[in-house]
């Protein structure tokens, strides 16, 4: 935890987190499509796994994902217990190549270079 300022108010570490996917040829109009409207249960799954700012951006068929949480194996522990997110996986496994990081098994994560608040 870090201090900030008065009155005393504890702000908890965050963890930003990029990774890179693949979205596999002629499937890039399906995975806008599935995108532009997620499931209410795999959004809520993401918010109580402790996820926020996520954002998904393209650049043809690479995919750059951002999100921040407060502790990586929680945000794990609890998506991959979510049976929303295996049914999500399960759909989006016909669109993108995840690039899973066999460590993890979460995607590929991209190291932070450079970071200004």
């Amino acid at each position: 935890m870090t201090l900030i300022g008065a009155p005393l108010i504890w702000k908890e570490p965050m963890e930003r987190i990029g990774f890179s996917m693949r979205i596999l040829p002629g499937k890039e109009a399906e995975y806008v499509r599935r995108h532009a409207s997620v499931w209410p249960e795999m959004l809520a799954t993401l918010k109580e796994a402790g996820v926020r700012n996520y954002s998904i951006f393209r650049g043809g068929t690479d995919l750059f994902g951002y999100l921040e949480v407060d502790d990586f194996d929680r945000f794990r522990s609890v998506v991959n217990g979510s049976e929303a997110n295996a049914r999500w996986q399960m759909d989006m496994a016909r669109l993108i190549d995840p690039m899973t990081d066999p460590e993890t098994g979460f995607h590929q994560r991209l190291e932070e270079l450079f970071h200004l608040d």
